[in-house]
């Protein structure tokens, strides 16, 4: 296979359509092509026609990655699942995540962090907030790390903020018996992440 053109893609910024014996094989950006020794009217081996294929498997994962992270921070393991799950090939997804992994457009670190702030204001408790971290793929760790950090720089008061939850919950519980209403406020705490001996105490505190 010949280069038979490389011209700017008018779809995407920044890109270059690559031109094969006059057929569209890949759009990549110029670091790319000057990597892989592209020009008009060099011949492509094999393996320099697999290795075109491969970076423009690669440029599709990352494109569709940055839009995905455009919306808002995610988590690594999350964002393959999901590029995955359109059908993105695995080598070029890992390749296209390490890219942006070491670019620090995305950071597990970063993203817990943003994930605890957005989740305790909602008034979720640890226990959650770390759930579903590590539903996410972040590390065990890391997801505690972050719940911690916040909470510290921000001042967050778990045990305040689980007896304000409680607290408005047991007043619309008010008239079932008192086992009833317990089970319940337990269920409904352990739910929003609280949980432990001082949570027990509170549900026993105010309900009956």
């Amino acid at each position: 296979m010949v280069i038979t053109g490389l011209r700017a893609d008018a779809r995407i910024a920044g890109s270059v359509i690559v031109e094969g014996d006059g057929v569209r094989i890949a759009s990549l950006p110029p670091e790319i092509l000057r990597e892989l020794k592209l020009e008009v009217g060099s011949e492509l081996s094999q393996s320099q026609h697999e290795a075109v294929v491969h970076a423009s498997l690669v440029e599709g994962a990352r494109r569709v990655a940055l839009r995905l992270l455009a919306s808002r921070p995610r988590a690594v393991q999350d964002l393959k699942r999901r590029l995955r799950e359109r059908g993105h090939d695995p080598s070029a997804i890992d390749e296209a995540t390490g890219r942006l992994e070491a670019a620090g457009l995305l950071d597990d670190v970063h993203f817990a962090q943003h994930f605890v702030r957005v989740r305790a204001s909602r008034g979720h408790g640890p226990s959650r907030l770390i759930h579903d971290l590590l539903s996410l793929g972040v590390e065990r760790r890391v997801a505690e790390c972050a719940v911690n950090d916040v909470s510290a720089a921000e001042g967050v008061d778990a045990a305040a903020m689980a007896r304000a939850i409680a607290e408005k919950r047991a007043a619309q519980l008010k008239g079932l018996p008192v086992p009833k209403g317990r089970r319940r406020l337990l269920i409904y705490l352990a739910r929003r992440g609280f949980r432990g001996r001082a949570i027990r105490e509170l549900v026993t505190e105010l309900v009956g």
